[in-house]
């Protein structure tokens, strides 16, 4: 698990892996898990979470879970955290590295902006731990600028 804080308003929490993949089939068992990890992470670093959030959980069977927490409204009168999670399921996750020589081979990267990318769905276990180590993920792809354009490439 990793927390990083955003900005004052928001955090995202990395899950990886998510043992029980059965869990991550069922809405209502993930939500659970998101708010149980959040109510932890807040008391673990003293996020000192209070008021009403939007949590955003990001899903892949293969990695885990990204969660957002933004919050929406500050309410100090009650030091209670109100959590509306939306579940995005079967997301695209890629591993952002700056180094070629750390992919795997025979594997399809996508190079754009002076990065590689590579779909988390075509690694197994190890070489996503690997390249977790040299690497940051990415979850929502839409926000690289140019990634549909980028030229593909075989490692």
């Amino acid at each position: 698990m990793k927390v990083l804080k955003e900005d004052d308003d928001s955090f995202v929490i990395y899950l990886f892996p998510v043992l029980d993949s059965k869990k991550l089939e069922d809405k209502q068992e993930i939500i659970t898990l998101v708010k149980n990890t959040v109510l932890k992470v807040n008391k673990i670093y003293h996020l000192n979470l209070q008021g009403f959030y939007k949590v955003r959980v990001y899903l892949n069977k293969k990695i885990g879970l990204v969660i957002e927490i933004i919050q929406v409204d500050d309410i100090s009168i009650h030091p209670t955290i109100d959590l509306r999670v939306l579940v995005y399921f079967d997301q695209d996750f890629y591993i952002e590295v700056d180094d070629y020589d750390v992919l795997p081979l025979h594997k399809k990267v996508i190079f754009v902006n002076d990065k590689f990318y590579i779909d988390v769905c075509s690694l197994d276990d190890k070489e996503i731990s690997y390249l977790l180590e040299f690497g940051r993920v990415i979850y929502k792809i839409d926000e690289i600028e140019n990634f549909y354009l980028g030229k593909v490439i075989v490692h």
